[in-house]
């Protein structure tokens, strides 16, 4: 697409929030001259700049990953409970299908998870901003990855993954009853918080439901495409 001057603009319908939106992938020499032209056409919609701490908030509470920080190379889609964008029940075949399948059949031995902080006062207590760790039934069960104020659900919510560690420090397979059935905290700087742990995006608002149809689930864990 075109705007202004600039041409070879990519547009990509695609939300990193939760809510729908556009990301603009601009020519660097034209950087500066498209932001100007969106600020001046936006004035009439009050358009307003928003920061990564204000997106962050935004896509922790609806439970959704950022490469780099929650996944990366190392992580498998039926980890991070994305296992339905995977075509794992038809004929298709792509690069780590035998793995992903083996792993399905095995089951993994970590599983990404939101927790909702319960007992954290945000006013008094500290934040977690990640690598907090985690404790299931009391025992060491794994790291918190991204956290943020849930201005929605009004809490502190956390990311990251659970793990089945046994007495000596040996990792095991785990279910999503496992993961659901424990206790947790989240320790803060040495204090630890109850948490509440889900395997699947709560349900939220959003503006534009009428237009975005059923609420799309980001995380669930459970099964292939």
């Amino acid at each position: 697409m075109d705007m202004g001057s600039a041409s070879g603009i990519r547009a990509m319908n695609l939300t990193h929030t939760g809510e729908m939106g556009w990301v603009l992938y601009i020519p660097n020499e034209a950087a500066l001259h498209v932001y100007d032209k969106i600020m001046e056409h936006g004035r009439k919609y009050a358009i307003h700049h928003a920061g990564y701490l204000a997106t962050r908030s935004l896509r922790v509470e609806r439970f959704y990953a950022y490469w780099g920080q929650d996944i990366d190379a190392s992580t498998t889609p039926l980890e991070c409970g994305r296992g339905f964008r995977v075509k794992l029940n038809s004929d298709i075949n792509f690069i780590g299908r035998e793995a992903l399948l083996k792993q399905k059949k095995e089951g993994v031995q970590r599983m990404y998870v939101q927790f909702q902080l319960d007992d954290h006062d945000p006013e008094i207590d500290p934040w977690p901003w990640g690598s907090e760790p985690i404790y299931r039934n009391g025992e060491f069960a794994g790291m918190v990855t991204t956290a943020g104020f849930g201005f929605t659900l009004n809490r502190q919510v956390c990311l990251g993954y659970v793990q089945n560690y046994d007495v000596t420090g040996t990792v095991h397979r785990l279910t999503p009853d496992y993961v659901t059935s424990g206790q947790y905290e989240v320790d803060i700087a040495g204090l630890r918080y109850n948490a509440r742990v889900s395997l699947r995006s709560p349900t939220l608002p959003t503006k534009f439901r009428e237009t975005y149809g059923d609420h799309y689930v980001a995380t669930r864990h459970g099964g292939g495409a």
